[in-house]
């Protein structure tokens, strides 16, 4: 069965032009990889993101309680007791304690055990098994599987804990579970694990905190659960346990929330404009190719086709190309998007195995790769199927007024070279064909751009927010100890030039009605202070003169209704309303809510006395890593000999490390992103170029039959692929200015609660630069060639 005329035309005249079907095709595949890369990633995330935590079950509120009188809970008795309210849906204990392990010598990292009745049976923050034994024995311990590599420890291995009061515990390291509900250990900066009801580490001096765990029946309304939490409040205190303290986080979403969502942002962002490059990708191959074939056009309509039979054919073969290019595209751009997927997964300790195939990522990837071309070929092709015979078979060129216009500029840059002006007049005469070129250049370079300026701007916000906490050490010790005490441990220390004390708590912020909304960090400097320097972005910081004033970070600010400089913050101390006046908002880097005020204030609302401490934070002579970690080593063994537990020592590189850890997914998605376009945009230029020179066969010839030198047509054609590079270079500038400030503003209000500062990369400026010139060179490199190399009779016969 033969094919019909029109398709046979179609597949000839592919055929008959291999090289240039083979770029266009090429061209059509890299927007279909990129995009299919792209939205495929988020399709198989997205829902697994929206999920994996709804599936853990998570509690609706924590209750923090502890038995009066020295007893101990009744912890069976008591999760009865919930069980029976009305409105609670779930109830379990999982009482915690905070040790720290030991990574090294003097290293001691921190760890949290959560202890579990039953491992096999577990209805509230649900975590399953990954490898190694299940459940763990007495002496045993199960590591969520991130921890394994902060802990540098194997299944099998035995890690030393050191406890509240100082004992020393060995537990082996008896399996990995996964606990999807919790950010990676490695994000955290601390080893989280499991142990069982009658772990060898419980009973006096572990520190245990006793914690009851519910989830409401309506487990997505925060009223509704905050009143259930009441009622489980009033419930304990009567049966004789001392709450104190009722977390209730916002609904179903995830302690790591603000990161995902900043992460499906980037995500979906670059799909959008890796769908814009794709479009102008495809819009440049198509009108690149119909400017090929206007000969042909005058041939078929001049032995009798019609217009809408001319359009028909050429349709039919950009839909020939588009197939093609979605063959070699679609396959490339799944697999590496699952590959990505899983990448990303990992890093945000879940995984993809459950989520379903996106099904609309095929559809729209689909519609993209066959419908875009067809689409933006829709005017070229009626436009050339519409012309006359005469004009069709016409030796296309420029309007005759517009090199005349570009000649009468050229003259006025005399000291051009010769070359030079001759690739501009080249370039500047086809301005259709020039326009496409800028605006995928453009477009690919404000996207590389905005990844590497989005990247910098998070890299500026974490240097100059801890650039504003000038200490090293950070010493929190597990009771108060006297000034006089903690001073006599820092002739042991090396390095140290300054110690502060600053008091600290953590109360409860209270609403207009006095009702408790969310915790928030109070600490007591001192105005005069040198180691902090919050950012004030309203009002002012701390005076000296001072009385109950009070600077909140924009966390604070964002959960009152019009928290400002003037307006007062009201928090529950010591189990009454303490009111400070808010004289300044302070931006800093993490989104949870502080407060500053006056040491001599904080001392007086909590009633410690200024002799005695928990905390000190340490200036040293020199802020290197080494010397922290010589610090931080000479402090622990210091403590030890004073009979001071420390219950959690950090190094301020150790802090940021950890912010920027929480970056990392930003920072992938961003490299992704960038390295994608990167190649999108050095194929569209090598198709560009190279189409060019096509075009311009004949217009080569008859240069060099007036006697131009196959180097001179070579760097002819170079010279023309620089000038575009460098007119794309500022069309990129122009395009990324508005991008970058958006993608900042955006994600650093989903992750920070703030914007982030607008940050233009002259590195990212130059690199774009150097990166289009490098293209522009190498893509032109065989046309070049293939000009250099024609014949002029050759040159001439060309159709």
């Amino acid at each position: 069965m033969s094919l019909p005329v029109r398709w046979r035309k179609a597949i000839r005249d592919l055929r008959q032009r291999p090289g240039r079907s083979l770029l266009t095709v090429l061209a059509l595949a890299a927007g279909v990889f990129e995009i299919a890369l792209v939205l495929f990633a988020y399709g198989l995330l997205q829902p697994e993101l929206m999920n994996m935590y709804a599936r853990t079950s998570p509690a609706s509120a924590t209750l923090n309680v502890e038995p009066r009188g020295g007893s101990n809970i009744p912890y069976d008795a008591v999760v009865d007791s919930l069980r029976a309210l009305p409105g609670v849906a779930l109830a379990e204990a999982r009482p915690l304690i905070v040790a720290r392990v030991r990574r090294g010598p003097d290293e001691w990292l921190p760890a949290l055990f959560h202890v579990t009745r039953d491992f096999d049976a577990q209805q509230i923050d649900l975590f399953r098994r990954d490898r190694g034994a299940w459940p763990p024995g007495p002496g045993d311990v199960v590591l969520e599987r991130t921890a394994l590599q902060v802990a540098g420890a194997r299944i099998g291995d035995t890690l030393t804990f050191r406890l509240e009061d100082g004992r020393e515990v060995r537990l082996r390291v008896a399996g990995t579970a996964h606990a999807p509900g919790m950010a990676p250990a490695w994000m955290e900066h601390m080893v989280p694990g499991f142990i069982a009801w009658d772990s060898q580490v419980r009973g006096e001096g572990s520190g245990e905190t006793g914690q009851l765990r519910i989830v409401a029946e309506h487990a997505r309304d925060e009223g509704y659960i905050r009143e259930r939490a009441d009622s489980a409040r009033a419930l304990l205190e009567r049966g004789g346990l001392s709450v104190t303290r009722v977390n209730v986080p916002p609904p179903g979403e995830h302690p790591h929330a603000g990161q995902m969502a900043a992460f499906r942002f980037l995500l979906l962002a670059f799909g959008i404009l890796s769908l814009i490059l794709s479009a102008v990708l495809a819009a440049g191959m198509v009108h690149a190719f119909m400017a090929e074939e206007l000969r042909q056009v005058g041939v078929l309509k001049a032995i009798g086709a019609t217009s809408r039979q001319v359009a028909g054919i050429y349709l039919l073969e950009v839909a020939l190309l588009a197939g093609a290019g979605l063959v070699v595209g679609l396959a490339p751009g799944l697999w590496l998007g699952r590959a990505y997927a899983e990448f990303s997964a990992g890093i945000l300790n879940t995984d993809v195995s459950h989520s379903p195939f996106p099904w609309w990522v095929l559809g729209v990837v689909l519609v993209v790769g066959m419908g875009l071309p067809l689409l933006v070929s829709l005017a070229p092709v009626r436009r050339a199927a519409a012309i006359p015979v005469r004009e069709a078979l016409a030796e296309p060129s420029p309007p005759l007024s517009r090199l005349i216009a570009i000649d009468a500029w050229l003259r006025r840059v005399a000291w051009l070279p010769r070359p030079v002006a001759l690739a501009l007049r080249t370039a500047l005469a086809r301005r259709a064909r020039l326009a496409l070129a800028l605006l995928l250049l453009g477009a690919g370079g404000a996207a590389f751009m905005a990844a590497l300026n989005v990247s910098e701007a998070w890299n500026e916000a974490v240097k100059g927010d801890f650039a504003r906490r000038r200490y090293d050490l950070v010493l929190y010790l597990s009771e108060p100890a006297s000034v006089a005490a903690l001073e006599k441990l820092w002739a042991d220390v090396p390095g140290v030039a300054r110690v502060e004390y600053w008091p600290g708590a953590n109360p409860w912020m209270l609403d207009a009605a006095g009702v408790a909304t969310t915790n928030v960090s109070l600490s007591g400097v001192e105005p005069g202070s040198p180691l902090v320097a919050p950012r004030i972005v309203a009002g002012r910081w701390l005076e000296s003169t001072d009385d109950r004033a009070v600077v909140v970070n924009q966390a604070v600010a964002l959960r009152g209704a019009t928290f400002a400089p003037g307006d007062t913050l009201r928090v529950r101390l010591r189990g009454q309303a303490v009111a400070f006046a808010v004289v300044g908002v302070a931006r800093e880097l993490a989104p949870m809510p502080a407060a500053y005020a006056t040491r001599a204030a904080v001392l007086g609302a909590t009633g410690r006395s200024p002799d005695s401490s928990r905390t000190a934070r340490i200036v040293l002579e020199r802020h290197d890593e080494a010397a922290q970690r010589a610090a931080a080593g000479a402090l622990e063994r210091a403590c030890e000999r004073a009979g001071l537990q420390v219950a959690f020592l950090q190094r301020m590189l150790d802090a940021r490390q950890a912010i920027l850890d929480h970056l990392v997914i930003i920072y992938s998605v961003l490299t992704m992103a960038s390295l994608v376009v990167v190649f999108v945009g050095g194929l569209g230029l090598a198709s560009t170029l190279t189409l060019s020179v096509l075009q311009r066969t004949r217009e080569i010839g008859v240069m060099s039959a007036l006697g131009a030198r196959p180097r001179t047509l070579a760097s002819h054609v170079w010279l023309e692929g620089l000038f575009v590079g460098l007119l794309s270079w500022i069309a990129a500038v122009l395009i990324t200015v508005p991008v970058s400030w958006a993608l900042e503003q955006a994600c650093g209000r989903i992750f920070l609660k703030a914007p982030l500062d607008f940050h233009l990369s002259p590195r990212a400026l130059a690199l774009w630069l150097l990166l289009v010139l490098v293209l522009a060179t190498f893509s032109s490199f065989h046309p070049a060639l293939r000009a250099a190399r024609l014949r002029v009779r050759e040159a001439l016969d060309w159709t």
